[in-house]
């Protein structure tokens, strides 16, 4: 019996050398785990450079536009790579460096992975300019993963008589606006979607009435920014207030027109600043009349009363700056608010919560000398709660301004020069 035992341990493994073998096994088993698990980390990590540089460099692109009225030379509705910052040529790439450093970028991004300098900086951009879209997207994105901000379509063929039937691309589906609304392009600064937003300030509302808009009759004031909500709520799904977003998404549009400016080129003069020089003392109805942009104030060419600012996509907007104050849909404490030293944009030394871009106008030379409006703080401490009110009233004068942000109301406060307006997203 114990030479058969002793066969049996000769012809395998003992416990405890099996117990080794699994201990080994699952050491390395680990270590395999986490040599991936590091290496997935690290791809993600180089995806989400990624996505920060295509983001960057759309911003400024964006803001080179808006403060030159035009793109960098040389860029298409085409793809092309942009030129590595280090490259010693840049011969089939696009160069953006002279256009965009340092007034708008500290330096053109690299892909994380770009190490051979070869010329290229692993990152595509093409721009629309019937539609102001920017797309830029990354070459080299890892896992699959397509990193791209925007599309545009190649441009439509034109039919020849070799190929007759070249344009057979359909037409992309258009945003259809209600009645008494107009559509603003997106964009991707702000995160916005193209959305719909009252050609004129709400005429009715309350927080059991719909919110209406037309040219005829004053604006509805004396509303609380909770009431405004819901009178735009009750129009149907999509509707709402606007947002501080959106807000500066048609701010931002209006300063890059030209047609805005009273000197009749971005940078010239200055925005027109609406109804805001008290005469009347009162707010004011609009006119269907999109050429009648003095409607009721009692002036004309070239008084900055001008209450219509002009779109990217030719829509015409009322009362953006001056008329009435409007509410935004968003809050902030006290202690999160931006301080600055007096009311002009230029005198902001911190933004708190908010961001430059959520505040001001692209150029930061830009103040109410140029009609953008001022920025009142009131209390920069504390936990009250404070609602986001903009444009100016009909006697705010060198306050109003389409970029005019006052951060002093609560939310449930009503006053007989306090309105708003709805978007459909």
């Amino acid at each position: 019996m114990r030479q058969m035992k002793n066969n049996i341990l000769n012809q395998g493994f003992t416990l405890i050398e099996v117990l080794l073998v699994i201990t080994l096994m699952g050491i390395l088993l680990t270590i395999g785990l986490v040599n991936f698990n590091s290496e997935a980390r690290f791809i993600d990590t180089r995806n989400d450079i990624r996505k920060t540089h295509i983001r960057t460099l759309e911003s400024a692109i964006t803001q080179y536009r808006l403060q030159n009225g035009s793109y960098p030379a040389g860029l298409t509705r085409d793809y092309q790579e942009i030129c590595d910052p280090d490259a010693t040529s840049c011969t089939g790439f696009i160069d953006l460096t002279s256009s965009l450093v340092p007034d708008f970028l500290q330096a053109i991004p690299r892909d994380p992975n770009d190490t051979d300098n070869t010329g290229g900086s692993g990152y595509e951009i093409a721009v629309d300019e019937d539609t102001n879209i920017v797309s830029v997207r990354a070459l080299k994105a890892e896992t699959n993963v397509e990193i791209k901000i925007n599309d545009i379509l190649p441009a439509e063929p034109t039919a020849t008589s070799s190929n007759p039937l070249a344009e057979t691309v359909p037409n992309e589906p258009t945003l259809s606006c209600p009645t008494g609304y107009i559509k603003v392009p997106g964009n991707s600064l702000y995160g916005t979607n193209d959305f719909c937003v009252m050609k004129y300030e709400a005429k009715t509302g309350s927080g059991t009435v719909a919110a209406t808009t037309q040219a005829a009759g004053a604006p509805q004031v004396s509303i609380t920014q909770a009431n405004a909500i819901t009178a735009c709520s009750l129009n149907g799904p999509g509707y709402g207030l606007i947002s501080n977003s959106e807000w500066m998404t048609i701010a931002r549009n209006i300063e890059g027109q030209p047609t805005n400016w009273t000197g009749g080129s971005v940078g010239s003069g200055g925005l027109w600043r609406g109804h805001s020089d008290g005469s009347p003392f009162s707010a004011l109805a609009a006119s269907t009349n999109d050429n009648d942009g003095y409607f009721g104030t009692g002036n004309d060419n070239p008084s900055i009363e001008r209450r219509t600012h002009t779109l990217s996509n030719g829509e015409v907007i009322w009362d953006l700056s001056g008329n009435v104050w409007e509410w935004n849909s968003d809050q902030i404490l006290g202690r999160d608010k931006p301080q600055s030293s007096s009311n002009e944009f230029t005198s902001i030394n911190s933004y708190g919560v908010l961001s430059y871009d959520l505040v001001r106008p692209s150029n930061s030379n830009w103040s109410s000398i140029q009609n953008m409006g001022q920025y009142v703080s009131g209390t920069v401490t504390g936990t009250t709660t404070f609602a986001f009110i903009r444009s100016g009233r009909w006697a705010s004068t060198s306050n109003a301004g389409v970029f005019t942000l006052d951060l002093v109301v609560t939310p449930g406060n009503t006053s007989s020069n306090l309105g708003f307006r709805c978007v459909v997203r």
